[in-house]
């Protein structure tokens, strides 16, 4: 299966949330926005400075976030993902969605590529599945994350990182 990763999904798996996603490193491909990198970072921060990690656990996502991207192929922010962003969509989306939304049609259309989206994130996923495109998770989004394990997550399966 080839899917495209959202940070929210990133993010849950990385810091041991209630619900974790089974197919994590169980696919032939993985694409990712290079958004997903900022995007876990700043949740990461935001995460150490409301006091749920320390220092060392931040250190330790860190390390994670840098993994995974490693492990995906990132796609890159162009002005044409920005440009089909700004676009209309079949229902309501903020603006990280419509660019996460924006890189899946980038990835079909100029690529050849489909996914199966895989996020936490309900409107992103309805916003796909309202598009025609499949979902590979439907997760509880309110499952509060936990602090994260001590041992690092199952690594993703995927060549190294490289832009699409």
């Amino acid at each position: 299966m080839t899917v495209y990763l959202d940070s929210t999904l990133v993010i849950c798996q990385l810091v041991g949330s209630k619900k974790t996603w089974d197919g994590w490193g169980n696919w032939t491909a993985a694409y990712a926005s290079t958004l997903m990198r900022t995007e876990c970072y700043r949740t990461a921060n935001l995460l150490r400075l409301s006091g749920k990690l320390d220092d060392a656990q931040r250190a330790r996502l860190g390390s994670w976030i840098e993994r995974v991207c490693e492990s995906v192929t990132l796609v890159p922010v162009t002005g044409n993902v920005l440009h089909r962003a700004a676009d209309a969509f079949p229902t309501a989306v903020g603006t990280t969605q419509a660019i996460h939304l924006a890189t899946l049609l980038e990835l079909q259309s100029a690529h050849g590529i489909t996914c199966l989206l895989a996020t936490t994130d309900e409107e992103l996923l309805r916003a796909a599945e309202s598009m025609g495109f499949s979902d590979a998770l439907k997760a509880d989004p309110s499952a509060a994350p936990a602090s994260p394990a001590q041992d690092a997550p199952p690594a993703p399966n995927n060549a190294a990182c490289a832009t699409a």
